[in-house]
């Protein structure tokens, strides 16, 4: 029997300021009132960059141009896909405010509190050239 699971996808989205872009979730039924980077699931048949980018959009309102592949994170029953944004436009704001409640560009040094865990692990991840991060 094969094995299924859950595919997720995240972006790390900076300003010129080199701020890391996060929103406050809200009303999703897990880790509302944490900051997290624009993301969600997979849809069936989509590419994986596709998927992050169009979380992008929706979430933020930013079109990301280009990306690139941070980090694979697995966690028990799924596997989280973590890119950068190398080039974007628009204006950030909030695209779902039923799932969001607060926007903002943060110093990767001073992140807000409480930011979900995986955030702190992939610019760690970033800053080490590391690609591989098993996540609990």
């Amino acid at each position: 029997m094969r094995a299924s699971f859950v595919i997720v996808v995240h972006t790390l989205v900076f300003n010129a300021a080199d701020e890391l872009l996060l929103l406050r979730r809200a009303n999703t039924g897990f880790m509302d009132g944490h900051y997290a980077l624009p993301g969600g699931h997979r849809q069936a048949g989509e590419e994986i960059v596709a998927a992050a980018m169009r979380e992008c959009r929706e979430e933020a309102l930013v079109e990301v141009v280009d990306i690139k592949p941070i980090v694979v994170m697995p966690y028990d029953g799924g596997v989280d896909f973590i890119f950068e944004a190398t080039r974007w436009s628009g204006t950030p704001g909030i695209g779902e405010p039923g799932k969001c409640d607060d926007l903002l560009f943060a110093p990767t040094d001073a992140l807000p509190s409480p930011t979900v865990a995986f955030v702190e692990a992939s610019l760690e991840c970033r800053a080490q050239g590391v690609w591989f991060h098993p996540f609990d």
